[in-house]
């Protein structure tokens, strides 16, 4: 109850009858509430499960409020604890301790229902105003980063390779060559129209899936037609490097997953496993069947492997790292970004291992049936 519910009262009192009377006060308007005789526990249970806001005596044996108060305020997860004090001293002196220990309240006994109520609705009503604005600006955070992402992407790595291209036609169309130097700028020109079309599809459905724009509608379908189309699409990238592609999968093998996830999170890893692997290295895709009745998939690569410090910037959504390929390809930090948040919308978790000049697994589990897929 209270671990699922932040708003929750911790009311401290050496006096059972006072205790008794805060929390009959608090429980009648649906404000829930745990209650303490010692403030060595009241301590363990602020601890255990902070609750937003605490009703604190003063004078209670072995413990006083005062030193309660200021324990909370060193220990890092109670600190921003809002403490209200509820005591018998009634001097100027004592009210000052009280703020001076960290108090954002004094409430004198004996007590008045109606301000015990109205000093309490107050203060969760600034917590919870205070967290909501906390979860705003961390929405505006990423707001503007993925904005500044997304005039970064189409700025510098859209713009460049459309300028090639142009260039690369325009050269092709205006000055006689012979065929074979021909045939090498489309080439070139094929390879920047492959490599800006994947960012492109990529763009699009990371945009998307910031604003929640992606539906997920999983459904009985083959996988090998989805890893088939994928291959096909690639097929100019891996045999420029004369890699050998060797798909395990055969038709049918059937899962139940949302169709287009799938196509981008096979599309990234294998892109990925291309650009990273070494002229003439090998690259295989593998699936079991899971104890949990899911489909396991496994990429695997030969390549450049991924440095440990970089492995935790690559997983970062807000950073968007990425590392040139073994002919230089660039990449854009997007790729990864999806896969995590599809296999994610899958009730599956990515799971890498990588070793630097040797290679890398990229590995996720999808629901075998309907009947296997969580609720």
């Amino acid at each position: 109850m209270f671990e699922d519910n932040p708003n929750w009262v911790l009311v401290v009192d050496d006096n059972d009858r006072n205790l008794m009377v805060l929390q009959s006060i608090l429980e009648k308007v649906s404000i829930p509430c745990k209650t303490s005789t010692s403030g060595k526990e009241a301590l363990l249970l602020a601890m255990q499960t902070p609750p937003a806001l605490v009703l604190l005596d003063i004078m209670m044996p072995e413990m006083d409020g005062i030193t309660v108060c200021k324990k909370l305020k060193e220990i890092e997860h109670t600190r921003d604890i809002p403490v209200i004090f509820i005591s018998a001293l009634t001097s100027k002196e004592d009210v000052l301790q009280g703020f001076e220990a960290g108090g954002v309240d004094y409430i004198t006994k004996p007590f008045h229902k109606e301000e015990v109520l109205a000093r309490v609705k107050a203060h969760l009503t600034i917590i919870r105003q205070k967290r909501e604005l906390q979860e705003t600006n961390q929405k505006l955070k990423e707001a503007i980063a993925t904005k500044d992402r997304l005039f970064s992407i189409i700025s510098h790595d859209l713009i460049g390779p459309v300028v090639n291209i142009n260039n690369v036609l325009n050269i092709a169309v205006n000055q006689p060559m012979e065929k074979e130097l021909l045939i090498e700028f489309l080439r070139d020109a094929l390879a920047a129209n492959t490599s800006t079309l994947d960012l492109l599809k990529n763009l699009l459905a990371w945009a998307k899936n910031q604003r929640n724009e992606i539906n997920f509608n999983p459904h009985n379908i083959d996988v090998s037609i989805i890893i088939d189309d994928n291959l096909n699409l690639l097929k100019g990238l891996w045999t420029e490097k004369k890699l050998t592609v060797i798909n395990h999968i055969k038709s049918p093998m059937m899962c139940f997953a949302d169709e287009n996830m799938l196509t981008i999170i096979f599309r990234n890893l294998i892109s990925n496993a291309i650009k990273y692997s070494y002229e003439g290295g090998k690259i295989e895709i593998f699936c079991t069947e899971t104890d949990q009745n899911k489909i396991k998939f496994c990429v695997i690569d030969e390549g450049t492997g991924i440095e440990p410090e970089n492995l935790q910037r690559i997983l970062n959504r807000y950073e968007h790292f990425s590392t040139p390929g073994t002919n230089y390809e660039k990449g854009h930090g997007l790729g990864l970004t999806l896969v995590q948040d599809f296999v994610s919308a899958h009730k599956g978790i990515l799971e890498i291992e990588t070793e630097p000049g040797r290679g890398s697994r990229f590995c996720f589990s999808i629901p075998k049936n309907l009947s296997d897929f969580p609720h």
